[in-house]
């Protein structure tokens, strides 16, 4: 069962827990209690969902799921003079109500499909202001995809002595279950092909910026494998972490809190995750947040830990909330020790990756490698006792200027040949999981720069140099653009540089025809840059912010 509470007044609640940026006081996510009503003569009651503040909950399931389970509990705004008990039912006849309400066209749940727990009754003992929570299935048997429906829950009969309110009484849960996205269309809009698995020699890291494009662009980029012995094809998927970009920890001066802002691009695609997240997890992918300083001269490295703890718990409701897979830290240009800001020190950093770590133990936690911000984590004495490495699942540098040759860093060695930058091994982190290859986006054009990062790559693999097969294109990903890097993202960084990396893909040597002249040799494999998506080749800014796919494409 997969299920996601992507509720419209969730969004409000955010803002008030500080990941917007906004000067509101934090906002508990417990939903059990209901607001205090002594003015009036009777107590009020609601029928309660358990991650809900308001009567209306919407649930996405998947095709193939069979079933979701709920939970739900009735709630007093007082504490019952004497035991009270109630029943939930299903009201069918109020879907015609609602629609007619809001202007909608949500079709009817039916009553047979769901069953509630101890017959749906609900008590509260003497004393106590609400029920022990009980739970209802409801069973997709008989529902259509991409149909919303609506499930109205309602009391079978009020308890005397409680008062009233007609809408605290229905409880809504609007439902859509989502039809899988399993074929994809490489070559034409008439060929229809299952969609390819991961390529698995290859683990390959994209960002994606959601104030341009859209998170789909990261699921049509594909690498078509070509056998150099007998020619036969196979077509993969690439992409193994998909971070998402602009989000930022800002700092809020009226409260000195540190907020996790989700700019508004994000919020969006947070909200459509069924759209926008859902695909790329169902084919293999990681979506993560990538989280950066926002160069206030406040940030990962000088929390206090109040601070930190605040912080921590709003990225732990967002990843939860939005069933996210993981999180990606970047300490990208911030200014530390401005005045008026806590100065800059070795622990923070650490303690943030720790909690982090603490709070999401089952997620993905990596970290971007580059600057002042990470240089001391070879250090577990500056790091406060703690050994970074043990916390994260990869890093990665970021080194990746488009006005260099490819910078392939090796922190673990003695000798950089491969590099004019160097860093530091992170304690705690084995060298199989830190990304030295890191591919730069270059201009258009000659440029002996891509000839001689593709060398520099190639010659680094032939040495046996290579402790993973990390690949980390560290710019944001776009579709093909009518601008100074056209045609560089896929054939160039996508294509050649796959190629470079892979073990059996193109090395260097000498031609066995004449002249017989040295150069980038074919392996056993080539492999090339191939679309999952045919539009990729035929339009520019195809899966960019707002781009809709054309009628009959």
């Amino acid at each position: 069962m997969k299920k996601n509470l992507i509720i419209h007044f969730i969004l409000v609640l955010l803002l008030k827990i500080g990941v917007t940026g906004c000067t509101e006081e934090s906002i508990s996510m417990n939903a059990d209690r209901m607001p205090d009503e002594t003015a009036m003569d009777n107590i009020a009651g609601a029928l309660r969902n358990t991650t809900t503040l308001t009567n209306k909950a919407f649930l996405e399931l998947t095709e193939g799921d069979e079933s979701a389970t709920e939970e739900i509990f009735y709630s007093l705004s007082q504490s019952a003079g004497s035991r009270l008990t109630v029943t939930a039912v299903v009201n069918e006849k109020l879907v015609e109500d609602y629609n007619e309400e809001n202007n909608s066209k949500l079709n009817t749940l039916p009553a047979g499909n769901v069953q509630f727990e101890n017959g749906g009754v609900l008590s509260i003992d003497a004393g106590e202001q609400k029920s022990a929570k009980i739970k209802f299935t409801i069973s997709t048997a008989g529902l259509n995809t991409d149909t919303p429906y609506l499930l109205p829950l309602t009391m079978e009969e009020i308890p005397a002595g409680v008062k009233v309110d007609t809408k605290k009484q229905v409880l809504y849960y609007i439902v859509n279950i989502r039809k899988r996205i399993t074929t994809c269309y490489p070559n034409n809009q008439y060929e229809q092909i299952d969609m390819p698995p991961m390529l698995s020699d290859a683990f390959v890291v994209f960002y994606v910026n959601t104030s341009t494009y859209q998170p789909l662009i990261a699921d049509v980029y594909g690498i078509q494998k070509i056998n150099q012995i007998d020619y036969t094809q196979a077509l993969h998927n690439i992409g193994s972490i998909v971070n998402l970009r602009i989000v930022t920890m800002d700092y809020e001066s009226a409260t000195g809190r540190a907020l996790l802002n989700l700019s508004s691009d994000i919020r969006d695609v947070l909200e459509k995750a069924d759209k926008f997240i859902r695909p790329l997890q169902e084919h293999g992918r990681k979506v993560c947040l990538s989280i950066e300083n926002g160069n206030k001269g406040f940030g990962f490295c000088n929390l206090n830990d109040m601070q930190l703890a605040d912080f921590v718990q709003q990225v732990k409701n967002v990843v939860e909330l939005y069933r996210l897979d993981g999180i990606n830290l970047w300490d990208k240009v911030s200014t530390y020790n401005k005045e008026g800001m806590f100065a800059m020190n070795t622990v923070s950093y650490p303690k943030l990756i720790k909690a982090l770590r603490d709070a999401l133990p089952e997620k993905l936690l990596t970290v971007v490698d580059k600057g002042e911000a990470t240089e001391y984590f070879y250090d577990v004495n500056r790091c406060g006792g703690i050994e970074v490495g043990k916390y994260i699942d990869y890093a990665w540098h970021a080194y990746d200027s488009g006005k260099e040759v490819v910078q392939i860093i090796e922190p673990w060695d003695a000798e950089h040949p491969y590099s004019e930058y160097t860093r530091k091994p992170i304690i705690g982190l084995a060298p199989e999981c830190y990304g030295s290859l890191v591919i730069p986006l270059y201009e258009k054009g000659e440029n002996p720069l891509r000839d001689k990062s593709q060398y520099r790559m190639v010659d680094w693999k032939m040495n046996k140099r290579k402790k993973n097969n990390i690949v980390v294109y560290a710019f944001d990903l776009t579709a093909n653009e009518q601008n100074m890097y056209e045609g560089m993202v896929n054939d160039i960084a996508i294509g050649d540089g796959i190629n470079a990396m892979m073990d059996d893909g193109a090395y260097w040597g000498q031609s066995i025809y004449p002249p017989y002249d040295w150069g980038f040799i074919s392996g056993e494999y080539s492999y090339t840059y191939k679309p999952l998506d045919w539009l990729l080749r035929q339009m520019y800014n195809v899966y960019s912010k707002g781009w809709v796919r054309p009628s009959g494409m």
